[in-house]
């Protein structure tokens, strides 16, 4: 079942496949007042992705498929050389998505940030961590659930997870093994 979400209901052990196309998921959140997924993922050599899944319910006929290993802001390791040919020929990595039939990132970042964790910490506001770029990525999903803002910052040290409790937000801390805390108010 690689590169694909599954929902599995715990209580019948029933489950469905809700996306596929994915890389490398690495962040999920489930944004249960708006009625949507928020999933970020690693791309190739660029092309980290924040996606979005709108409302839950799916079926077989309708899984959401955001296009990997056919489109990708990113490119194959190494680039568009000879010994990537075949690769580059079986998996093309179009940089559109919508002209292939999938459904576009919200946000590619390229080069690649090493995206992690997404967490919820306002009514239509989210931050995604990162570990190569060692930042923290701030923004608000509009009316049109695209992204508004983008705001970087810069804490110096990989960080692997978030966590939001009482307006602080809790970073794992890779470098260091540590929690720095980051005061939202």
């Amino acid at each position: 079942m690689n590169g694909k979400l599954i929902k599995i209901n715990l209580n019948n052990k029933k489950h469905e496949i809700i996306s596929m196309g994915h890389r490398n998921p690495q962040g999920l959140y489930l944004d249960k007042e708006n009625n949507f997924l928020l999933e970020t993922e690693h791309g190739p050599f660029g092309g980290d992705e924040i996606n979005l899944l709108k409302g839950i319910k799916t079926n077989e006929d309708n899984i959401y498929n955001f296009g990997w290993a056919i489109a990708s802001a990113g490119e194959h390791y190494g680039g568009k050389i000879k010994d990537n040919q075949k690769k580059y020929e079986k998996y093309p990595l179009h940089k559109s998505h919508s002209e292939f039939g999938f459904i576009e990132p919200l946000k590619s970042f390229v080069p690649s940030i090493g995206i992690s964790e997404i967490v919820k910490i306002g009514k239509k506001n989210y931050v995604v961590s990162s570990l190569k770029d060692k930042s923290l990525y701030f923004f608000k999903l509009n009316d049109s659930k695209l992204i508004k803002n983008l705001d970087r910052i810069f804490i110096g040290e990989r960080i692997r997870d978030l966590k939001l409790k009482n307006k602080r937000l809790h970073m794992f801390l890779e470098d260091t093994a540590s929690i720095g805390i980051l005061n939202l108010n």
